[in-house]
């Protein structure tokens, strides 16, 4: 008999502590509001696709689902209402949170040598190599 109440009393502690870690998602980040102009919320929608999450390793904005990102697609619509272009708005971005924060900072001219280094690293190394007869 004792068996079963120790049982009983462990299983509702494990129900009671499943509970209450399933409750912890009504913690959660709460439904975001939209803009009630459609043609805003489809500007607000393209630029979620072209800002980036700096904490989640570059997933956009639009699919992250971390606090940060839920900050910043409340600023974009904030800037949106206030009448703010789409390029004031990533002006804005670029300036408090540097290039890194657009998906198109990758297309700047200035990251072309860092692609180029493992080929200028092969010519040297083969140079090195016909130089010193190995």
């Amino acid at each position: 008999m004792k068996i079963f109440t120790k049982l009983s009393n462990i299983s509702t502690l494990t129900l009671t502590l499943t509970f209450i870690l399933f409750s912890l998602s009504a913690f959660a980040l709460s439904p975001e509001a939209r803009l009630p102009d459609e043609a805003q919320e489809q500007r607000a929608m393209q630029l979620f696709l072209e800002v980036r999450c700096l904490i989640c390793g570059g997933q956009v904005i639009e699919n992250s689902n971390t606090e940060f990102s839920y900050e910043m697609r409340k600023l974009i619509r904030q800037k949106i209402s206030s009448g703010l272009t789409n390029e004031e708005i990533k002006t804005e971005l670029v300036k408090e949170f540097g290039e890194d924060i657009l998906t198109s900072a990758n297309q700047k001219t200035g990251r072309f040598f860092l692609w180029c280094l493992p080929v200028l690293f092969m010519i040297v190394c083969f140079i090195f190599f016909v130089v010193y007869d190995y």
